[in-house]
């Protein structure tokens, strides 16, 4: 071997190992921002105080424990927003989402779907624009009707390969019913991870199922929970963009307008389809809070409804379109959050 030959080797590995080196530590800079925002959460929530977090483009970048403090820092970034700790729900955003128009005049904006639907449906020939999808994605013309079911939403189970899966099992049957050809392991791969348990500074915390799926999802011979809403939402994102619409909050009845636009939901329930019972609930202690749980805690998706019952395809059972009084269904629905998502129709 020449000299010279030997001597573009020797950089080349060389490269390498800077490269790896520099892949290393930003992989440890970014644990410390997490880590250090945790601190401070835990440190501002330990005083009897609110934690804000502020957000920049859905990533968190600093806590204060005032609300006036956390808003004169976001206002200097673009696409920054503030919520409350242990809350999920945005308090303020630099971008509204949602839109309310009368006609074309525009009446009011608001960061909550929930809040930006009951003030469209105070006024006649009203619509709601969303401005991550670009389009109106409600409107007070459309006439509901009394049953629908939407056809040909495929059946998909999460046995055996993902025994906690059901939430992304759901979500797999939305996006091949949307035209998506992706399956439960891809999206059980990219889901984001919690760990069940774990230790930050000294003290033992579950993960959050809001922040990311919690445990394992494949076997019960590990510990694990499931995921709520926002990861959810969130990998919805990554194969539709603005499209996805989180609806958590709306009444069970504000859903039917998609169901109407075959516009199938993806919700939290349990699996009794019941209100449950007290003891059947516990707490995770994150980070963030206790959340309430429910080791029962399930996920369908939601194809259609009547007078007596509602209509779901179950990862649990696939095959075959379950149902469920309409009465109980909405009743467990409610007593998990009120979580449910979907697509601009």
């Amino acid at each position: 071997m020449r000299k010279s030959e030997k001597i573009i080797i020797i950089f080349l590995l060389i490269c390498i190992v800077i490269v790896n080196i520099l892949i290393f530590l930003i992989y440890k800079i970014d644990n410390n921002i997490s880590k250090s925002i945790d601190d401070k959460i835990i440190y501002v929530t330990k005083r009897g105080l609110t934690a804000y977090e502020v957000y920049q483009n859905d990533k968190i970048i600093e806590v204060f424990d005032n609300y006036d403090d956390a808003l004169s820092y976001a206002k200097k970034y673009e696409n920054s927003s503030i919520k409350k700790t242990g809350d999920y729900k945005w308090i303020w955003d630099s971008n509204p989402p949602y839109e309310v128009y009368q006609g074309y005049k525009l009446l009011k904006k608001f960061i909550d779907y929930k809040e930006a639907l009951d003030y469209a449906k105070k006024y006649e020939n009203s619509y709601i624009f969303f401005r991550e999808s670009n389009t109106y994605i409600w409107d007070s013309q459309t006439i509901i009707k009394n049953s629908y079911q939407i056809s040909n939403v495929p059946y998909i189970g999460q046995y055996p390969e993902l025994f906690r899966g059901c939430e992304v099992t759901s979500l797999t049957m939305m996006l091949n019913y949307k035209g998506f050809n992706v399956n439960k392991m891809e999206l059980a791969e990219k889901i984001t991870k919690e760990p069940f348990i774990f230790t930050l500074e000294g003290n033992e915390y579950n993960g959050n199922p809001h922040q990311g799926f919690v445990g394992d999802i494949y076997t019960k011979e590990n510990k694990g929970y499931g995921v709520y809403n926002e990861p959810i939402y969130k990998l919805l994102k990554e194969y539709i963009g603005g499209e996805a619409l989180n609806l958590t909050g709306a009444n069970f009845s504000d859903l039917y307008y998609y169901i109407n636009k075959n516009s199938p939901i993806w919700i939290i329930i349990n699996t009794r389809f019941k209100h449950l019972p007290d003891e059947e609930f516990s707490y995770l202690n994150t980070t963030r809070g206790n959340v309430k749980m429910t080791y029962r805690e399930h996920s369908v998706l939601v194809t259609g409804y009547d007078n007596e019952y509602i209509y779901y395809n179950d990862p649990m059972y696939p095959g075959i379109t379950q149902k469920q009084p309409k009465s109980d269904f909405i009743n467990a629905w409610e007593q998990m959050g009120k979580q449910a998502i979907t697509y601009v129709p």
